[in-house]
């Protein structure tokens, strides 16, 4: 059954589901599920079991529990038609084989990945695709990688017995690191997390993630500071990439904003002190460089205080009230109809 008209679907399937049929006059064949994803500093992790991996310490990863999803069907061209609920003005259409061509922004790297898969024999009779990532970039949650993860597992998918087999999540992982720059940690934990764990950069390695104190139940809070009137965001974001050092626990509690004076990453920084004052246990930023996003650890029954004293923080440097978002940690990207 379409998921357009199923009504216990996901109402942000039910909407790419419609908008894959009014773009392309015929439902979906499938659609896929992948999780955000992002890092998790290793000197943020309380100690846990034993790592069983052969790889160095280093930063964890997982799966966010908010998704990029794929709306997809075959073609037998080679070309690749794409169009995305993020930009509704722009849409695409590519061919998977030959001379590449020039694509959208947003479409780039997907189109990238596809013609990887299409060199190693996987869905070169191309397909129709409906994208929709929902958290816009500004939250700090890295989207490039689950985004092509989305894409390669749904095109593989309906390609399934159309020549080539569909690879496996593991040929796919080394597929997509060889066609696009990015980050393969990011990658794994797309497409081999588990719901409550961290996985290891290598994907050999799962752990519980836990608090200090051994609770089960932590809670992830991502604070994302709002660009202050008249503030530009991109200038804002990169104050606050200076706000701290990447990879440091409590990123801009010790540390001065940049000399460009971003009251955004003032307040970042005022409101990291604060939440780790009233109950975090430690703060890093999600991505592969800071921005303007942060992520908290908080046992679960400091929460309400720890968004509490965030906010005011806040309001105090006379700033828009911050972004506070729940990240649970999810499973890996699946099909969903």
């Amino acid at each position: 059954m379409d998921l357009a008209r199923r009504t216990t679907a996901d109402p942000l399937l039910r909407l790419l589901s419609h908008a894959f049929a009014t773009t392309y006059h015929r439902p979906p064949e499938a659609v896929w599920r992948a999780p955000y994803a992002f890092r998790v500093s290793a000197s943020a992790v309380p100690s846990g079991p034993p790592r069983t991996g052969t790889g160095p310490p280093g930063d964890w990863f997982a799966a966010a529990g908010h998704y990029v999803d794929v709306a997809v069907a075959p073609r037998a061209d080679g070309m690749l038609r794409c169009a995305s609920l993020n930009h509704p003005a722009e849409d695409a259409e590519l061919p998977l084989t030959g001379p590449a061509v020039r694509a959208p922004a947003w479409a780039a790297r997907p189109y990238a990945a596809l013609r990887t898969l299409a060199a190693a024999g996987c869905g070169r009779g191309g397909a129709d695709l409906q994208l929709n990532a929902p958290l816009p970039g500004s939250v700090g949650l890295p989207v490039a990688e689950p985004l092509e993860c989305a894409v390669a597992l749904a095109v593989a998918d309906v390609h399934a017995g159309r020549g080539a087999g569909a690879p496996t999540r593991a040929q796919l992982a080394r597929l997509l690191g060889a066609a696009v720059p990015g980050d393969d940690g990011l990658r794994r934990a797309v497409l081999f997390a588990r719901a409550g764990h961290l996985l290891t950069a290598d994907g050999r390695t799962h752990q519980p993630l836990r608090t200090p104190d051994g609770a089960a139940d932590p809670c992830l809070l991502l604070l994302t500071a709002r660009p202050a009137p008249g503030e530009d965001p991109d200038t804002s974001e990169s104050a606050a990439a200076t706000a701290a050092p990447a990879g440091t626990p409590t990123p801009a509690a010790t540390a001065t904003p940049a000399a460009t004076g971003s009251r955004s990453a003032t307040g970042l920084a005022t409101a990291v002190r604060e939440a780790l004052g009233a109950g975090a246990v430690s703060a890093w930023w999600p991505g592969t460089r800071p921005g303007r996003g942060v992520l908290l650890l908080v046992p679960a029954n400091r929460r309400a205080a720890v968004r509490a004293a965030a906010v005011e923080a806040f309001l105090r440097c006379d700033l828009p009230v911050p972004r506070v978002l729940r990240i649970t940690l999810a499973a890996a990207a699946r099909r969903e109809g």
